[in-house]
Formats: structure tokens, C-alpha cells, sequence
């Protein structure tokens, strides 16, 4: 499952991570590009992760996953097609 994420590292950077484990209500997350070495960890309500698109609804840039040196807008013009999509729902 894939959702927005701010990087642990750089706060102000939104990337694309991939959910590789729940926990109760702990998501490890890794950031699309990066390897089980920079895993983190996240609560399923935390203000740091969001949506697929709502960088895009708010009008923000996506940073690209590590390894690629572009900026990608919208999301779907480098993640169509690369797996499940999380969704929230209220």
C-alpha cells in the first residue's frame, strides 16, 4: 500500500512511502527508493502521513523517490500502475 509521507529526515519533504508492516496501530513505512535501512515508523493518525493526491489537491510537489533527480505533478505520472493504493476513509 502506498501513502504520502514526510520524510524523517527532511520534514518539509513529501514523498511516496510504501506501508511494509502494521504493528497495532504503527505503520513501518519506507520511502519509495530508499531499503530496509531507512525504515521508520509512524502512528496510523499521525500528522505526517496523508492520502495519495492530497499533495496534489493542496496544490504541493511530491519530492521524487530516492534515486530520481526530477520532481514529479501529479503523483500518478510516476506511481500508475506500482501497487496498491492506501485509502483513508472518515
Amino acid at each position: 500500500m502506498k501513502l504520502e509521507a514526510h520524510d524523517p529526515r527532511n520534514s518539509t519533504s513529501v514523498c511516496i512511502a510504501t506501508v511494509m508492516g502494521l504493528t497495532g496501530v504503527r505503520l513501518r513505512l519506507r520511502l519509495d527508493g530508499s531499503d530496509n535501512s531507512n525504515d521508520f515508523w509512524r502512528l496510523v493518525d499521525s500528522s505526517d502521513i496523508q492520502p495519495i493526491g492530497t499533495c496534489e489537491k493542496n496544490g504541493d510537489m511530491l519530492q521524487p523517490p530516492l534515486g530520481n533527480s526530477q520532481c514529479f505533478h501529479p503523483f500518478h505520472s510516476f506511481q500508475e500502475g506500482k501497487g496498491n493504493i492506501l485509502i483513508f476513509t472518515s
